[in-house]
């Protein structure tokens, strides 16, 4: 048989171990890891990976009120400027109060700005999937990058595309840490990539 490589099948055969120890204790007198301490080593990873849990869960929700608040702050500071535009349109130097100046003309596409919140959703053998939200600042994306790389080559590659917010990535190496990034992109250039999650399939 293989040994597993997947948590929760490790924690299973820990655990058929252990009770088969117990079992056999007259024909398995002396194990290297006699089954309380293997119990012990088993206790200590469930308590660790609820931790985990816990705490992953916590951050996705730090983030997602992260974001919230972001969207909010740029929509009141958005909404002011607008106003400040309509009251000033005659001076539009005195928008400069504001930390903001006269609307450029023609209708010019600037970049997009920074993916947010990335994340890996579910993850397979060889595949991974991720889903991150859009720049709330900058031009209007036309499509996201993704890219990957690893700790040793330290060089981005690109390794798929999408328009939407959310891709499944096929063919992924196995046994080898991948980080993962997205970056926004339009006809005026690229945006400031994202944070990286990082993952072994």
């Amino acid at each position: 048989m293989k040994f597993p490589e997947a948590e929760p099948e490790i924690a299973t055969l820990a655990l058929r171990v252990i009770e088969g120890l117990k079992q056999l204790g007259t024909e398995l007198p002396a194990p290297p890891v006699p089954a309380d301490e293997l119990q012990a080593r088993l206790d200590r990873f469930n308590g660790s990976k609820a931790r985990v849990v816990v705490a992953t869960t916590t951050l996705r929700e730090e983030h997602a009120v992260n974001d919230q608040d972001l969207e909010h702050l740029v929509d009141g500071t958005k909404a002011n400027l607008k106003y400040a535009e309509v009251v000033f349109r005659d001076q539009p130097d005195r928008l400069s109060g504001l930390g903001w100046g006269p609307r450029r003309d023609g209708s010019s596409l600037e970049a997009p700005g920074e993916v947010r919140d990335i994340r890996i959703v579910s993850e397979g053998d060889t595949w991974v999937t991720l889903q991150w939200n859009p720049p709330v600042t900058g031009g209007a994306v036309g499509a996201y990058r993704i890219q990957r790389k690893t700790k040793e080559a330290g060089v981005w590659e690109d390794v798929g595309s999408s328009v939407d917010t959310v891709q499944t990535l096929s063919h992924q190496p196995r046994a080898i840490e991948m980080d993962y990034r997205v970056v926004a992109a339009n006809r005026a250039g690229i945006g400031q990539p994202s944070a990286t999650v990082t993952v072994v399939l």
